[in-house]
């Protein structure tokens, strides 16, 4: 499967040497508003490039916050697993946002649509205590997929969705094929098949709250 970046179709994952998972990762919160549906998913397909398996929140549309601005966001949180420090994981997050079209160096970068913009909410470790991430605030546009990440990591169930949601195709992707964002998901990369997407009600998850897939790949 290929994604299409400026115009250029490329591999949606790039094969990457299979390494035991850290004991530790990363909360990421997600926002775009610049042909948000397309760029949701690309962000997601990114992500998996840089750090493997991705456990992904369903895709939320927010009003734009702190900025005046006609154009919704989509929302979302990802878990990313990652034994780097944060300035080395934002980094990475920081070259997804510039791959895909943000200026960072403009005066108004907070307050100026864009399309992407990937945060560090919060270093998690393993085994994740049911009561781990109570810690962790993040605003309230995404307090909904932060849940719903939370319950992924701990075992708990997942909530039901509070917003309105995106559903959106991944770029390349055949008609029919599994959509991002309508359920909480698992994203990892097949080297022969390309992006993966296995939907949280079709994880099977154990008591960690990790899709197998996820576990079997990492070698958690």
């Amino acid at each position: 499967m290929h994604i299409p970046i400026n115009g250029t179709l490329m591999d949606a994952l790039i094969p990457i040497p299979s390494a035991p998972l850290p004991p530790a990762g990363y909360i990421l919160g997600i926002g775009t508003n610049l042909d948000p549906d397309l760029n949701a998913a690309r962000i997601a397909a990114h992500l998996a490039d840089a750090f493997g398996c991705v456990l992904l929140s369903r895709f939320y549309r927010t009003a734009p916050v702190g900025m005046a601005s006609a154009h919704p966001f989509v929302n979302y949180c990802a878990y990313v697993p990652s034994a780097l420090e944060p300035v080395r994981c934002k980094s990475l997050c920081v070259g997804i946002e510039l791959a895909l079209g943000r200026d960072r160096a403009h005066p108004r970068c907070k307050t100026r649509d864009r399309p992407a913009d990937i945060d560090l909410i919060g270093r998690v470790s393993h085994p994740v205590p049911a009561d781990g991430l109570t810690a962790l605030r993040p605003d309230a546009y995404l307090a909904a997929p932060f849940e719903e990440i939370a319950a992924l990591l701990t075992g708990r169930p997942v909530p039901s969705p509070r917003g309105a949601l995106c559903a959106t195709a991944v770029p390349g992707c055949r008609a029919g094929s599994a959509r991002l964002g309508e359920a909480p998901a698992t994203v990892h990369r097949d080297d022969g098949a390309g992006l993966i997407v296995v939907h949280e009600d079709g994880l099977h998850r154990h008591a960690d709250g990790l899709h197998p897939a996820f576990l079997a790949e990492q070698r958690l």
